[in-house]
């Protein structure tokens, strides 16, 4: 009987140990809450679920020490965790406004206007979930719009560097058609001198041609011109001679 009794006595001390290091821890956590000592706080409510028996959950409280130091994503979770275990709507409505603050510090705006419906379902009383739906609406306006702007904007760049590109293409082109032109036209140049060059030195052939040519017959001409002469010549004597002749014949028949 005795060593029962220790062994329930060993039992008894060791789970008041234990109940009393997880109510320590967060005690501890709520007091570094209080302080404004979020990470620690965290921490320590962290470790005081670990020793929490199974029944016992502290979401609520990792959830806000989570959110306040800036981890979002855990603090939505935590808060999550609290609203499906909300014993009424009341409870589930302000763990729905608390999802849609930690969605709202995460920018996404869309999700967040859902979760402050969800809470103005639960309780449509929630003037705060209806506050913070219309801010949530608000910016996720001007998100869109912000994004339109630089959407508009990149097309905006691609337009002018494809514009940029064209100009610089069409400037090749043409300064690649000039210089083809230049060379085209030196090409032509070389040409219309060379048939100059030829033409002028048969020109020259041929204005020699026609002087000998020329020169040749005048010299044909001469040479007729006087051999007509000379014929004329020697009639004009035969023709003297006969008549003197006839003269001595007729002066002999008297």
């Amino acid at each position: 009987m005795k060593v029962v009794l220790l062994i329930l006595s060993v039992v008894f001390v060791a789970g008041s140990a234990c109940a009393q290091s997880w109510r320590d821890s967060l005690e501890h956590g709520k007091q570094l809450y209080n302080e404004g000592k979020y990470e620690e706080a965290y921490n320590s409510l962290i470790q005081a679920q670990k020793l929490a028996p199974e029944d016992v959950d502290l979401s609520k409280d990792i959830g806000n020490a989570a959110y306040r130091k800036g981890d979002y994503e855990m603090a939505e979770k935590a808060y999550r965790s609290v609203a499906s275990s909300a014993e009424d709507s009341e409870q589930s409505s302000k763990q729905w406004h608390n999802i849609g603050n930690a969605q709202l510090q995460k920018k996404d705006y869309q999700a967040a206007i859902e979760s402050y419906k969800q809470a103005l379902r639960e309780n449509p009383g929630n003037e705060d979930a209806r506050y913070n739906l219309a801010e949530a609406k608000r910016r996720l306006k001007k998100q869109k719009q912000e994004q339109q702007k630089k959407n508009n904007d990149k097309n905006q760049d691609k337009n002018q560097d494809q514009k940029n590109q064209d100009q610089n293409q069409n400037q090749g082109d043409d300064q690649q058609n000039k210089n083809q032109s230049g060379d085209n036209n030196k090409e032509n140049d070389g040409q219309q001198k060379s048939q100059s060059n030829d033409s002028g030195k048969n020109g020259k052939s041929q204005q020699q041609k026609g002087a000998e040519k020329l020169s040749s017959k005048k010299t044909e001409r001469m040479l007729d011109e006087l051999l007509k002469k000379e014929m004329s010549t020697k009639r004009k004597a035969v023709g003297t001679k006969s008549s003197s002749s006839e003269e001595v014949k007729s002066g002999k028949k008297w």
